[in-house]
């Protein structure tokens, strides 16, 4: 129907157009053929559904808000093994350590976080140098953003992105008012990559262990495929630990996975070695 807002708008100027010169009872004296004309007139074109991204952002230009999902959903699991990722929620609960120029201050209010850019808008500070101000929002809230002159000059392309972003920069604490992020780095969230451990140790209570439970550690491993070299410690309390590397087996240890070992196996069963 999207599609065909065009083609019906100039149908229905053309109508007007026609009503006005006084053509509107013309066709009206041939039955058949308007009825034909409307038919093939009105006929739907076949077009692929949106996908989710211009979907998203339809419902966020017409309503204001999304309905149908977020466009942060489908990160959640990655932002899971990105370390230092801080929400919105969190970033407006913290109290930056008053700014003194040190270096080394700053870095202690530096921070990541992921979401849209939202509101961006550049403007010229008294000197006369272009900055911008805008939002950041992921699924807990939204936090201001400012873009100082020199980092504006980096990142105004970026700035420009609708597609989930990772930033990094510094927060500021406001008097009397919420923290704002100072912008350093902008990154299409797409395109950072989570580094994942080399390798990996299961240790496992032969005592305990079933058959079962080892068919279903093996299907768990199956399914996740990765870089990871696999140890299994083997263990019989107080007689011996046995340690293996199988052949063929590598494996992504992501959270995910550790969660579903441990489920398995008991909390602490992986040792990650990076």
């Amino acid at each position: 129907m999207a599609a065909c807002v065009d083609k019906a708008m100039e149908r229905a100027q053309k109508s007007q157009r026609d009503h006005a010169a006084g053509q509107h009872g013309l066709f009206g004296l041939f039955n058949e053929g308007p009825a034909a004309a409307a038919e093939d007139h009105d006929a739907l074109p076949s077009v692929p559904d949106w996908d989710e991204h211009l979907r998203l952002q339809h419902e966020k230009d017409v309503l204001g808000f999304y309905v149908s999902g977020h466009p942060m959903d489908k990160y959640a699991e990655k932002l899971r093994n990105l370390p230092g990722i801080i929400d919105a929620q969190k970033a407006l609960e913290m109290t930056p350590t008053p700014s003194t120029g040190r270096r080394d201050q700053q870095n202690e209010n530096e921070i990541s976080m992921a979401g849209i850019l939202t509101g961006i808008r550049a403007a010229k500070s008294r000197k006369g140098d272009l900055y911008a101000q805008g939002l950041l929002e992921d699924l807990t809230g939204t936090i201001e953003l400012i873009a100082f002159p020199e980092a504006y000059k980096k990142l105004a392309e970026k700035l420009k992105m609708e597609v989930p972003v990772l930033v990094r920069g510094v927060l500021r604490g406001e008097e009397d008012s919420a923290p704002k992020l100072a912008l350093s780095s902008i990154t299409a969230l797409e395109d950072v990559k989570v580094k994942l451990p080399a390798s990996l140790r299961i240790r496992i209570n032969v005592e305990r262990a079933s058959e079962v439970t080892l068919d279903q550690l093996h299907a768990i491993i199956l399914g996740a495929p990765g870089p990871g070299k696999l140890l299994l410690d083997l263990e019989h309390t107080d007689e011996f630990l046995v340690v293996l590397e199988p052949t063929g087996f590598a494996v992504s240890a992501d959270k995910s996975f550790i969660e579903r070992v441990e489920d398995l196996i008991g909390i602490g069963s992986v040792r990650l070695i990076n």
